[in-house]
């Protein structure tokens, strides 16, 4: 990527994966520009190192000199700068593609999985930061410890979060694959579970034969793969049969602890400040990378109790009289059943008020049971609309209210609503002083709970005055 010339184009720059290339693209030396349809932190914090960006995509916004242009997976040929960059004769390639030859110029990390990525590859950027090693590193999220969540420095590693969606991670080129679990999702990719099984298989075997997998040994698929490569295969977990394994696991207070061992020999002691059962085992994935790679274990075990997580991973974005406000990113069954018994474990007995809107039509039909299992915890769930992200010809309302009517045969408070103001007014009229408001889901939803904070009066002056009468009665 870097090869081809001074200025780099980025269609798409304010996501999460592009913008960390164009952060990578500044550090290194080259003069960046790019577009996206809305303003945000993401393009502004870009902007200040130096790129220009355009809000909106027009074929005027690629400039004279251009070698290169970038373009996320949701960027189509038809796109106006994509056209004008290819009647130009200019190189075009998909962000998947660019991160492939990154990691070609470094010993590659690479952090895959149904879930978790994000968390454990933050966690392994920390430690190997911790340790002055000098990592390259791009996360797919905003972690809070580090002081940005991409960067090209001058050590031999890059610690990659490598998404299996549209099979891009097949086109990097690991030193190490550190695998997390391996679920049902991005069916209309991978057909079944047997597809995704075969993708992270044929990911796997992208290893150099000297290249190491570490594996989830608490996840049977994960198992089952790692008995099936030829290449050195460690597994990380609570498991007996871990490598690097977990004793005594206690996550009873929401805060994982644990005792950590390698080949039966004891490490020390993991303490993590993030709660979720599930962050434990992130925690032991980028343990392992970490010390695979000549880091101390005491000194991974001492960063790891330094980390901070990542937005959107039951962030606590702020209060309203007391009630806190939670988001996460959490869009698939078993994230959403494993936000849900952490947020049980962290609050108690406080009521437990879910605002969800799935990713897409396709994740909601296909695993609708499951969401509906992951929620039955809850105590009031209110349904958005769905986040139809790259889909269409779906007739929105209908999959929402049937999920709604689930919920509430199985005993759950739900309803569903038509647009984000209408839940807003019910979450001001009807949340309690000991009600707990997680906002849930990959999409937007996460505007509802700024906007309760931006516009709180009313709100909190109605929770003070029941606090008010509670005491008084």
């Amino acid at each position: 990527m870097f090869s081809d010339g001074n200025h780099i184009h980025f269609v798409g720059i304010g996501g999460a994966g592009v913008s960390g290339l164009a952060r990578i693209a500044l550090e290194a030396g080259h003069s960046v520009s790019g577009s996206d349809m809305k303003e945000s932190t993401v393009t502004q914090g870009l902007r200040a190192l130096g790129a220009s960006i355009s809000i909106g995509h027009g074929r005027e916004n690629v400039p004279i000199g251009t070698a290169l242009a970038v373009v996320s997976a949701a960027i189509k040929p038809e796109n106006p700068e994509y056209a004008e960059a290819a009647r130009r004769g200019l190189r075009v390639i998909k962000y998947s593609q660019a991160l492939g030859e990154l990691t070609q110029l470094r010993e590659s990390l690479c952090v895959c999985g149904t879930h978790g990525k994000t968390t454990t590859t933050a966690m392994l950027a920390q430690i190997m930061l911790a340790a002055g090693t000098s990592p390259s590193y791009l996360v797919g999220g905003e972690p809070k410890s580090l002081t940005s969540h991409a960067a090209w420095k001058d050590g031999r590693h890059f610690v990659v979060e490598s998404c299996e969606y549209d099979r891009s991670f097949l086109r990097l080129h690991p030193r190490v694959v550190i695998l997390n679990n391996i679920e049902e999702d991005h069916l209309d990719c991978y057909g079944d579970i047997a597809g995704v099984e075969q993708g992270f298989a044929d990911f796997i075997a992208r290893l150099p034969k000297d290249g190491l997998l570490l594996f989830n040994a608490d996840d049977a698929r994960c198992a089952k793969l790692a008995a099936k490569t030829h290449r050195r295969a460690e597994g990380f977990g609570a498991a007996a049969s871990a490598t690097w394994r977990m004793h005594e696991l206690d996550a009873s207070t929401g805060f994982a602890r644990a005792r950590v061992s390698h080949s039966g020999k004891f490490l020390g002691a993991l303490a993590l400040e993030i709660p979720g059962r599930l962050n434990a085992i992130n925690a032991m994935g980028a343990l392992a990378a970490a010390c695979s790679a000549g880091v101390e274990p005491a000194l991974a075990l001492s960063a790891l109790k330094a980390y901070r997580g990542v937005a959107r991973r039951f962030e606590c974005i702020g209060q309203i009289a007391g009630v806190p406000l939670i988001d996460d990113y959490a869009h698939h069954p078993t994230a959403v059943a494993h936000l849900i018994e952490t947020a049980r474990k962290t609050f108690g007995k406080k009521r437990l008020v879910a605002v969800f809107q799935a990713h897409q039509y396709a994740r909601m039909n296909g695993m609708f049971d499951g969401f509906v299992d992951a929620f039955g915890d809850a105590d009031r769930v209110l349904v958005a609309r769905t986040y139809a992200a790259r889909e269409s010809g779906v007739v929105a309302g209908e999959p929402e209210r049937r999920f709604a009517k689930a919920l509430r045969a199985r005993g759950v408070e739900a309803a569903d609503y038509d647009d984000f103001a209408a839940i807003k007014q019910d979450l001001a009229l009807k949340t309690a002083p000991s009600d707990v408001l997680i906002f849930i889901g990959a999409g937007d939803v996460n505007e509802i709970a700024y906007d309760l904070l931006n516009d709180r009066d009313f709100t909190s002056a109605r929770l003070h005055s029941l606090l008010k009468a509670e005491a008084a009665a």
